[in-house]
């Protein structure tokens, strides 16, 4: 195959990634107005994001495997399908029942398309261009996630919110017709075994009911019988899963793979990163979103600058990872991840948007540097015959990360914005006779800001106390404190991969690079 004719084929395969990560991310301004249009609960949105990275978490290394034996082209055309078709049913979803069902197949087709994607990019380069090729992929999922929130917004306020399920549809469709008619058809090394359908359910359920927990603890709490239950069933499903996995010739869950060095430690060290950013994400966008001044368009900003230097600096990464090993590519991303975390700890109330644009963009350069650093190492040590299943399983741990990293962060950063309210008010009321219960509702309007009760404030008003300039500077000095707790907390992730990456130097090139020998054995 000549490499134009190469190119030309992932090129038609990386409109149908952008497509679904773009859509992925047109969730993110819609959720607001989806649970207005059902008049669901603020605590239930999360299920139409939980439901989605189930099912691709679940589903990725299942279709990956089904891909080894009935073709990728087959799955990947499928997944397209099924995405366009969920994506209407969504916009003409009766009640919330129906969307979280056609939320939940997004999910299913996205979990198609990606693994399928990930095996042709090992397939039609080889080992001196798969980084630049992963590199641009790496650069089309994040212009998708850079893009999607702004265009989404956008769309929204124009058109409503079923428009950006209509748009995903109609260009999921529209991706058929070039992948149909340029990518060939690619199938893996048979593997003489049925079909791991009890490790599938495992699966389903293990992660169901583990990614669930944070929904659960939010609307039952987590005292109630019914929210360990779920937990223990989680983790006993999951010590079945591993043993089972152990057992079986051909397991959705491969075990065999996760236990070799060279796929674990870049896959583990991804997921580090992944986690981090996510992390970085989700508590700037409280922090200025509270800051005096502050508002969601400064936090979308943000979000532009760190997926945007990611996006450039992907490819280029990529490239250096065929010039030099990939692993010195990582490492140099990782310390420079490690030196922007000590920045955002310089991060203050009053800090500038120069400055919090300065360290997204060094922090979004060096995850678009690491990523393509890091699928190649762990898909150069998948074997050929189990190529979709390990590029499945990447994808799974990778959609994992983000909501793992979002959920940390919310948790910290919740907790110390509490508990730094509570004290700065402590001090600034200190010395006035208040009843008991002034400060509970003292910090529950910094940090919700929400209103103070009436009989509250004119009791503060009474004793002299300017309510509104003891909420502001109260609140000021609790999402300072809270935003450098999680600033100290993220520094944990990125030196326990640091240290990780420090055992890359022991794994050799070669071993990887002989696992990449051509990986298919008919090509149609």
């Amino acid at each position: 195959m000549t490499p134009r004719k190469a190119w030309a084929i992932y090129i038609a395969l990386l409109f149908g990634t952008f497509v679904t990560i773009e859509a992925s991310a047109f969730q993110i301004p819609a959720l607001p107005s989806v649970t207005r249009h059902f008049g669901i609960p603020v605590s239930l949105s999360s299920l139409m994001l939980m439901l989605y990275f189930l099912a691709v978490a679940v589903f990725a290394p299942i279709m990956g495997r089904v891909g080894d034996v009935y073709g990728r082209k087959r799955i990947l055309l499928f997944g397209l399908v099924v995405f366009a078709m969920s994506e209407f049913a969504a916009a003409l979803a009766p009640n919330f029942l129906s969307f979280l069902v056609a939320r939940f197949l997004q999910g299913f087709a996205v979990a198609c398309i990606l693994p399928s994607v990930f095996v042709y990019a090992t397939h039609l380069f080889d080992d001196k261009q798969r980084g630049l090729a992963l590199g641009i992929l790496s650069f089309t999922m994040t212009l998708g996630g850079a893009t999607g929130g702004a265009l989404g917004g956008l769309l929204i306020d124009r058109f409503g919110w079923e428009s950006i399920y209509w748009i995903s549809g109609v260009l999921a469709l529209g991706g058929l017709l070039p992948v149909y008619l340029i990518v060939p058809e690619i199938r893996g090394e048979r593997i003489n075994a049925a079909f791991d359908y009890k490790g599938a359910l495992l699966l389903l359920i293990t992660f169901g009911a583990l990614l669930s927990l944070p929904t659960w603890a939010s609307n039952i709490g987590t005292h109630s019988p019914l929210f360990w239950a779920i937990l223990v069933c989680g983790l006993i499903t999951l010590l079945v899963l591993i043993q089972h996995s152990r057992r079986t010739a051909a397991p959705v869950l491969d075990t065999k793979i996760l236990s070799t060095k060279a796929f674990s430690l870049p896959l583990a060290i991804f997921w580090l990163h992944v986690l981090f950013t996510s992390s970085v994400l989700y508590a700037l966008a409280f922090f200025m979103n509270n800051r005096p001044g502050g508002n969601a368009s400064q936090f979308g900003l943000m979000t532009l600058f760190m997926f945007g230097s990611a996006m450039l600096s992907s490819p280029i990464a990529g490239r250096l990872c065929d010039r030099f090993e990939a692993r010195r590519v990582s490492l140099f991303a990782l310390i420079g991840t490690l030196g922007g975390s000590f920045l955002f700890l310089t991060i203050q109330i009053d800090s500038s948007l120069a400055h919090i644009a300065a360290i997204c963009s060094l922090l979004g350069i060096m995850l678009g540097a690491n990523t393509p650093a890091s699928m190649k190492m762990a898909f150069g040590a998948i074997p050929p015959e189990r190529i979709g299943v390990g590029t499945g399983m990447f994808s799974m741990f990778r959609d994992m990360a983000s909501p793992t990293g979002s959920s940390l962060a919310l948790a910290v950063f919740g907790t110390a914005l509490a508990d730094k309210a509570s004290s700065a008010l402590s001090r600034l009321i200190d010395g006035h006779a208040l009843e008991a219960d002034t400060l509970t509702a003292l910090v529950r309007a910094a940090t919700n800001r929400g209103p103070l009760p009436e009989a509250l404030a004119t009791q503060l008003q009474a004793a002299g106390i300017k309510t509104s300039e003891l909420i502001t500077a109260a609140s000021a000095e609790a999402l300072q404190g809270a935003l450098t707790q999680v600033g100290y907390l993220l520094c944990v992730p990125i030196l326990i991969a640091l240290i990780l990456a420090t055992q890359l130097a022991r794994t050799r090139q070669a071993n990887a690079a002989s696992a990449l020998s051509p990986r298919v054995s008919a090509i149609k």
